[in-house]
């Protein structure tokens, strides 16, 4: 994906009622490393000591600040739209690892299971006012639709890449900009 974005203009769009649980924000103070101090004013609510509460929410803006620098940290030879979904890929990693993804992932046995619990995870780790609904458009498609959906979309992209690859599959995503910050996304996994 080409192209860059302006971080601090995106996470100013975020509402504050959006926010993310801390567990999904210590890989990325990891990936920042010395350039912590610098990001850290940038926050709203900052951890103390660099350490998030895994349980604990944190606004969603903050998140993206910390995304857009750990991507260019971390993927610093690509855009930073490119960055950012490469990023994202990990979450599912983040997920799998705590005590309430090894539960979900105890009654999901494929990509297209783990697609339809998407709303379910976002209500409990992700939470903003926000719908999505999640259809079948074929046995190897399903489609998502957020409305709304603020953030970077390549991020969301990124995420879905990351169940998918999860599960062996390999992803292809199309993404739809509707009127009113809804986005669609048909995630084929083949």
């Amino acid at each position: 994906m080409a192209g860059d974005f302006d971080v601090e203009q995106e996470a100013r769009l975020i509402p504050p009622s959006y926010v993310v649980k801390g567990m999904f924000f210590n890989r990325l103070v990891e990936l920042v490393g010395t350039g912590w101090d610098t990001v850290k004013t940038t926050l709203v609510d900052p951890p103390r000591a660099a350490r998030y509460v895994a349980f604990r929410d944190y606004p969603q803006s903050d998140y993206m600040r910390l995304s857009g620098a750990a991507a260019r940290k971390r993927h610093f030879n690509v855009s930073m739209r490119e960055g950012i979904r490469r990023l994202a890929r990990d979450d599912f990693d983040v997920f799998s690892s705590s005590t309430f993804g090894r539960v979900i992932l105890a009654v999901v046995g494929d990509a297209r299971a783990a697609l339809h619990r998407v709303p379910y995870v976002y209500s409990k780790l992700a939470m903003g006012d926000y719908d999505i609904r999640v259809d079948d458009l074929d046995p190897r498609t399903v489609r998502i639709e957020f409305a709304p959906l603020y953030g970077r979309w390549e991020y969301t992209v990124g995420q879905f890449e990351g169940i998918v690859h999860h599960f062996g599959y390999q992803p292809t995503t199309r993404v739809e900009e509707l009127p009113e910050l809804r986005l669609r996304f048909d995630i084929e996994h083949v």
